[in-house]
């Protein structure tokens, strides 16, 4: 079987992983990236785009496939693979990412090609995730990323954006103040949740690079620190100490001390913002998020 014995047309629906992956290891093979023994083994980790282990005997390393799901991109999280690539060649060799092998655009989509992080899902321990957080804080960012803006005036036009589309009754903005430093423009990840930080031998990695951008870091440290992404990514909401445990660590390995000032002041905003998310999530048929978005209402509500 060649590339010209596949027809997009023929193919079944995204539901069908296994004729998906067939043809997505035909394209591989044919850039000379992977075995043609090689073994293609779905992992289950990924909530936006199919994934897969790549192992053979006839490799130095297994690499890891994510085919990107162009419709998977929601009002928070962007899905692009060529922001990935970018960034994992731009941190290679830093030990923050995974090793990148390979992307390309083909009938199927983007993917993209990297070396497996042999390792586990962090749980726990909230000091070494700030350490790495701050580590990726202090790098230049590629200028090609675009921009995340943080200001309230942009939080709350984005969370009403959210709620108009889903026709939701949205409980009026947590109040906080104005009077913010301004935001210094910091190498953001973009999605710092349980599931995206994995627990090596020599440390900690970040993978899933798909929404990365340049910014305030308020937008990491509120993400990593949401209640409702520790629980849907394999968590427990962090406690009070936990939470001041992680902005201590991150300060004290040289972090964003404007971003931790501008998160403290904002966080009522980031939980209100996502509880709404939570919501249009759910909406959109996704009903783990319903279980948690009181989690964020509440915590707006504490301040």
């Amino acid at each position: 079987m060649t590339l010209r014995d596949i027809m997009l047309d023929d193919l079944p629906a995204r539901q069908d992983q296994d004729a998906l992956q067939q043809a997505l290891a035909l394209i591989w093979q044919e850039e000379g990236h992977v075995s043609k023994r090689a073994t293609w083994s779905q992992l289950m980790g990924g909530r936006s785009n199919p994934i897969w282990q790549i192992t053979s005997d006839d490799m130095p390393h297994d690499l890891v496939c994510k085919l990107y799901d162009a419709a998977a991109a929601t009002p928070l999280f962007a899905n692009d693979g060529t922001r990935e690539a970018l960034v994992l060649k731009y941190l290679a060799g830093m030990g923050i990412a995974p090793d990148f092998v390979g992307f390309l655009d083909s009938a199927l989509g983007a993917s993209v090609l990297y070396r497996h992080v042999d390792g586990v899902p962090w749980s726990g321990v909230v000091e070494g995730v700030a350490q790495l957080m701050a580590r990726l804080h202090q790098i230049i960012p590629p200028e090609e990323l675009p921009e995340t803006i943080t200001s309230p005036v942009s939080l709350i036009a984005e969370t009403q954006a959210m709620a108009r589309a889903i026709g939701m009754d949205l409980p009026p903005p947590p109040e906080v103040t104005t009077d913010l430093p301004q935001p210094t423009r910091r190498f953001l990840h973009g999605d710092v949740v349980p599931g995206n930080v994995v627990v090596m031998a020599d440390g900690l990695r970040l993978i899933d690079w798909q929404c990365p951008s340049i910014g305030d870091s308020a937008a990491d440290l509120a993400i990593f620190l949401s209640p409702a992404m520790q629980i849907l990514y394999g968590n427990r909401p962090l406690s009070a100490e936990e939470q001041s445990a992680f902005l201590s660590a991150y300060l004290a390995a040289g972090g964003d001390a404007v971003g931790v000032a501008r998160y403290t002041a904002l966080a009522p905003l980031f939980h209100w913002r996502m509880a709404c998310y939570c919501h249009w999530k759910a909406a959109h048929g996704d009903a783990a998020y319903r279980d948690v978005a009181a989690l964020e209402q509440r915590a707006s509500e504490q301040g």
